[in-house]
Formats: structure tokens, C-alpha cells, sequence
């Protein structure tokens, strides 16, 4: 509830999962699907979802790529907003 001594604190569990796999579709072109859930022993809450993206390389060390996510949740487990399902855009980068 809060980061200070203003408000009580309290436990909370959270487990995330997600089991993801990886196909090269063509030469430098990737697909990705991603299963996750999300489950909050305190809230007695548990959702599961999907992921999938289309990945593009550009070199030997960064792919371009854009998905959608199905799900309602996001895996940083701080947000609660359960808005979060849409378009995205990601950059991937190794060195």
C-alpha cells in the first residue's frame, strides 16, 4: 500500500510463468508464441494468457519486432492495473 511507515504492510505472493518457443520462420525472420500466467495467492486471483510477435533481424546482434499481447496483465508484477493487453514494439540487442 505504501513505500514508507505511513500505511501497514502486508504479504503478498505472486507467481508468474511463462513458457515461450522460438521458430525461424525464414532467413532473419522470427515468430514467437508465449503462454504466461499470472497467479496472487493474496487475491485468490489467476490469469492466463498468450503473446506473439514477428521479429525481424537486422545484423548479427539486433531484431526488430512487433506482437500483440492477449493477456490483461503484465509480468512486471508491481503493475495491477490489469490494462495491458495491445500493440507492442520491441528492440533486441546483444553483445
Amino acid at each position: 500500500m505504501s513505500r514508507d511507515d505511513s500505511q501497514p504492510w502486508f504479504d503478498s505472493k505472486a507467481l508468474f510463468w511463462a513458457v515461450r518457443a522460438d521458430y525461424e520462420v525464414v532467413r532473419r525472420w522470427d515468430a514467437l508464441v508465449e503462454l504466461r500466467k499470472l497467479s496472487v495467492t493474496t487475491a485468490q486471483d489467476s490469469q492466463m494468457g498468450a503473446l506473439v510477435a514477428l521479429y525481424r533481424h537486422l545484423g548479427t546482434n539486433l531484431k526488430v519486432g512487433v506482437g500483440y499481447n492477449f493477456t490483461d496483465y503484465s509480468d512486471d508484477l508491481s503493475d495491477l492495473s490489469h490494462r495491458n493487453h495491445g500493440a507492442f514494439f520491441n528492440i533486441i540487442g546483444k553483445f
